[in-house]
């Protein structure tokens, strides 16, 4: 069987002296849990077009394992199949899409996804009626945020929030289902 590889995530193939791929521009693949591989919760198009590493560390990417073991794949018993948007940002990554300086994604705690079988709200219906425990879920109207832990504490707040968008400004309100701006 052929290892799995994947795109480097400290140069993206761009660099014949990246110490990580060896100038190759791939570097091994893994599953984190049964149904995510590594590069997908490191995959990056702002970091690939801007030529930022997007390299997490083991202690990163041991988080990364956690949040999909923990989170991802429970979401997925319940939900079907997901698409991960955006999981880890190194910092450099975080800063150019306008992510918090405290984001959870910063530290392998979270990943935005797009649930491929329903939508986006029912998707949230039904992990907040199976109480799956997270530190966030966000329901962001084009993916859901999940959270699994918070980066500092390492604890899970059960934040169930809804972003709204109003003469272009962004607020975060309790996620209440029956709310018609919900759809």
């Amino acid at each position: 069987m052929a290892e799995m590889m994947m795109d480097c995530p400290a140069c993206w193939g761009k660099s014949k002296t990246c110490k990580k791929c060896k100038g190759a521009g791939k570097v091994p693949d893994r599953y984190l849990s049964p149904n995510f591989k590594l590069s997908e919760l490191v995959s990056s198009n702002t970091a690939k077009a801007k030529g930022l590493a997007n390299d997490p560390t083991p202690e990163i990417e041991e988080a990364l394992e956690d949040l999909c073991k923990e989170a991802l794949e429970p979401i997925r018993a319940l939900v079907g199949p997901l698409k991960v948007n955006s999981g880890y940002r190194s910092d450099a990554v975080n800063k150019s899409v306008g992510g918090s300086t405290t984001s959870a994604h910063s530290y392998g705690h979270a990943a935005d996804v797009v649930p491929l079988k329903c939508t986006w709200k029912q998707a949230m219906d039904k992990i907040v009626e199976a109480g799956v425990e997270l530190d966030q879920l966000i329901y962001e109207h084009t993916w859901l945020h999940v959270g699994h832990l918070h980066p500092k504490t390492k604890k899970k707040r059960g934040d169930l929030l809804a972003m709204f968008k109003s003469n272009g400004k962004v607020t975060y309100e309790a996620y209440d289902p029956d709310d018609e701006r919900i759809a």
